[in-house]
């Protein structure tokens, strides 16, 4: 039985078929991103207003990646700590450092802690977890280093403390989902941070941390008023810091990678006399 793709396959590129064929799939695909991102709040007004942040002992992973990663880093120590994923919040916490994009930090090189904030009873058994990692070498595919395709179990566990300090808190819609943390990224932590930054001193970093529940369906995202500096451990730069130790020209150009797609699909354009030459 033959599918709608090996039908048009031999069609030269930009025939009426294929056209027709990428209509198609554009359509499913816009209905399917259109209904993830209303779920995800991208049409909800972010209420922001101000809290306490806890503090306290924090066994955690540290990753390098696009902040989108938070959601496996959490399930991964959500699981080693033997906490639910429905149970996350209050318990398991993400600490974003380079969240403010005037600093320049590319996609994909963003730092973030995942981690259990008093976790007194679970701190053991996830410090256990270190002997067990396979250290990655530079540039190698971490996925062959995580054990059992376990996200992240690369990487070794660290203990620290956070600080209790006043906050800038916002909740906001969670689906455990890819659309959330884009979300988030866009539209909730832009909107946190020009909120904080007319509290905050000129030269102060700014971290975000937050903590989600699949059964609330919410986030809790925290920026500290106070102390942000210590947020950062003693252990890494500032993001300030770290922006000159990067190559900032490393981003993709977006808009160049979607005219090489449409080309390849047919969508690029005639040729004129001059590029036929």
């Amino acid at each position: 039985m033959f599918n709608y793709h090996e039908l048009t396959m031999n069609e030269p590129r930009g025939s009426p078929a294929k056209r027709k064929q990428f209509i198609v799939i554009c359509c499913v695909v816009s209905f399917v991103c259109g209904n993830a991102l209303i779920n995800a709040g991208g049409f909800n007004t972010v209420r922001i207003g101000q809290g306490k942040f806890t503090g306290g002992e924090f066994v955690y992973k540290t990753m390098e990646r696009d902040y989108a990663a938070f959601v496996g880093l959490s399930r991964t120590v959500g699981e080693d700590a033997g906490i639910p994923e429905a149970d996350h919040e209050n318990a398991v916490y993400s600490v974003f450092l380079d969240v403010d994009s005037s600093a320049g930090i590319p996609g994909g090189s963003e730092r973030f802690m995942t981690g259990v904030l008093n976790g007194k009873d679970v701190k053991k058994e996830l410090m256990a977890f270190n002997a067990d990692v396979v250290e990655q070498p530079p540039d190698a595919y971490a996925g062959d280093y995580n054990e059992g395709d376990k996200f992240g179990a690369h990487i070794y566990y660290e203990v620290s403390t956070l600080p209790s300090v006043n906050a800038a808190v916002c909740q906001f819609v969670y689906t455990g989902g890819f659309m959330s943390p884009l979300i988030y990224e866009y539209k909730v932590f832009p909107a946190m941070i020009k909120y904080a930054k007319k509290l905050l001193p000129e030269d102060s970093p700014i971290v975000i941390a937050s903590t989600c529940s699949t059964k609330d369906k919410m986030c809790t995202h925290y920026i500290p008023l106070q102390k942000a500096d210590k947020f950062y451990l003693g252990k890494r730069p500032l993001t300030k810091d770290y922006a000159s130790t990067i190559n900032v020209s490393a981003r993709t150009d977006f808009f160049a990678a979607v005219k090489a797609t449409m080309r390849v699909l047919g969508f690029g354009g005639k040729k004129t006399n001059k590029e036929e030459l």
